[in-house]
């Protein structure tokens, strides 16, 4: 059967595909009715790269930096919004509808904002401390992302004295370093944090 189109002045022949039929019974895969090619090799699975230097490469510090810091204020803005929201709902001065309701709005916008900029600025040192120390080193492993994370908690507590520091420190380090330890510990499984396997 012919499908002809005549729109264009011109005319043109095209198989039609064959409907209905099975090629699971058939001993080898079956061929694009249109290409004539096996459309098993057009998948081979796993990621493609054009070359093959690329497959071993990160992703670039602009990459990174705009998602953690994208995601990072979108989480802290939900964070802090939810905390002014569960206070302004125990806030015991709203007896009315109307002074619940401005209770529950001033606490969203002094939490929201607050913990979305700090989170946001926690990011953007970390990211570029973490490409920094890349270059620097010529490596980009966990060792980079611990002293980013030691780096950041430090510079970002630097105003409070230096007990606040060495805790902002500690504390950042040691999240990096349960982060890559756990990340380890999926790899052996067979999972990565990024795309769990639960089943």
């Amino acid at each position: 059967m012919d499908l002809r189109d005549r729109s264009e002045g011109f005319e043109s022949s095209v198989p039609s595909p064959p409907i209905g039929m099975d090629y699971s019974g058939s001993p080898r895969p079956a061929l694009s009715p249109y290409l004539s090619i096996d459309p098993t090799y057009l998948n081979q699975g796993g990621a493609e790269f054009v070359f093959p230097t690329d497959q071993k490469k990160k992703r670039g510090w602009g990459e990174r930096m705009f998602s953690s810091i994208g995601t990072s204020y979108m989480c802290g803005l939900a964070a802090g919004g939810s905390l002014g929201l569960y206070e302004g709902l125990r806030n015991p001065d709203g007896k009315t509808f109307k002074l619940r309701l401005n209770s529950v709005l001033n606490g969203c916008t002094r939490r929201g904002p607050f913990a979305a900029n700090s989170l946001g600025v926690i990011a953007l040192m970390y990211s570029s401390f973490d490409s920094l120390y890349g270059k620097l080193r010529g490596e980009e492993d966990e060792l980079n992302s611990i002293a980013a994370a030691v780096t950041t908690g430090m510079i970002f507590k630097s105003t409070a004295g230096v007990r606040p520091i060495a805790i902002a420190g500690a504390l950042g380090g040691s999240l990096a370093a349960a982060y890559h330890f756990g990340e380890k510990l999926l790899e052996g499984r067979g999972q990565t944090i990024s795309t769990p396997n639960w089943a």
